[in-house]
């Protein structure tokens, strides 16, 4: 197969769309490619978890060699289709990166698109081919096109994201998140842009950042965040605690004067279930703090503690009302 056919399989699986057939041709690739075995290795030397070389070496064999049996008769069992499911978070960070680099070291155009998406319940970990690596949250997208790393590096954000961009004054990094675009050399910050809430919003970490939304060009300085209300088509900043807002790459969730309705949102993104009110006037409740991203259960449990709300959980139904 061509560069671009491993590109369309990378992105099928990536998004869940691969048929049985598409996966085995992906997984034999990736078991006979020398590049993309390296980056695995480099994955596993990345990995916080304190094991042994030799067994560290046995878990990658292990991967490696069973991805794709050498009988393509031999049909995965359902216990093995769940290890496969569970390393989903391992590989798919794997699989965007080496799509990002086959991507873009083909002729291309403006045209091409790269889409690279974490499904709700998963995160994922990209480095691009300039270095900078993006954590992407729950239900969200990026997307490049093929001229990526020419004379500009510009990526589109659907849903929420944190960058750590590598410094390079002749190619600006540049965000289009809804409202905004943000522009950064050398930077840390997170932005959250979901189309189903009501803001969007960008916090600095480290460096500087450029920001123009509706007309209005704002610099940010480290832990000063930016919001863009769709409502009122307003910009206002605001001095914060920068560090708070990236504690879902942790798997944490944390929210700062978010409402019940917002936060909604956030949960069945995050734990893939579906949140219904059954009382209305609960949507507008407030809530600040950090939620435990263990389950669903915890965070509930949390926010019951601190507000009017009871719950009762069905299955991956989840009805909300006051006691």
């Amino acid at each position: 197969m061509k560069k671009n056919d491993y590109i369309r399989l990378s992105e099928k699986y990536i998004r869940d769309e691969a048929t049985e057939e598409e996966r085995e041709r992906l997984f034999d690739w990736i078991r006979h490619n020398e590049k993309i075995n390296r980056l695995m290795l480099k994955r596993l030397e990345q990995a916080a978890c304190d094991v042994d070389h030799d067994t560290e070496m046995r878990m990658y064999e292990h991967i490696r060699t069973s991805i794709l049996p050498k009988n393509k008769q031999v049909c995965l069992n359902r216990s093995w289709r769940k290890t496969i499911r569970r390393a989903a978070v391992w590989l798919l960070p794997i699989l965007s990166a080496w799509s990002v680099y086959l991507f873009t070291s083909r002729p291309s155009s403006e045209n091409d698109l790269l889409t690279i998406t974490a499904p709700p319940g998963e995160r994922a970990e990209v480095v691009l081919t300039d270095g900078s690596r993006v954590w992407i949250n729950s239900g969200s997208t990026l997307t490049c096109d093929g001229t990526f790393n020419h004379k500009e590096r510009r990526v589109f954000l659907k849903g929420e994201a944190y960058f750590e961009v590598q410094k390079d004054a002749r190619c600006p990094f540049i965000v289009h998140a809804g409202e905004m675009e943000i522009e950064a050399l050398g930077t840390s910050f997170n932005v959250n842009a979901y189309p189903d809430i009501n803001h969007v919003s960008s916090v600095l970490l480290e460096g500087s950042i450029r920001v123009n939304a509706e007309g209005e060009e704002h610099i940010l300085s480290e832990n000063e965040q930016i919001i863009f209300d769709r409502s009122s088509h307003t910009l206002s900043t605001g001095k914060v605690y920068a560090a708070d807002f990236i504690q879902w790459k942790e798997g944490n969730l944390y929210f700062e004067n978010r409402s019940f309705d917002e936060i909604a949102l956030t949960l069945s993104r995050v734990f893939n279930v579906e949140i219904r009110f059954a009382s209305e006037e609960l949507r507008a409740v407030r809530f600040s703090g950090t939620l435990g991203g263990g389950s669903i259960r915890n965070a509930l449990d949390i926010l019951s503690l601190t507000s009017s709300m009871c719950y009762e959980m069905n299955g991956t139904t989840v009805v909300l009302y006051c006691k």
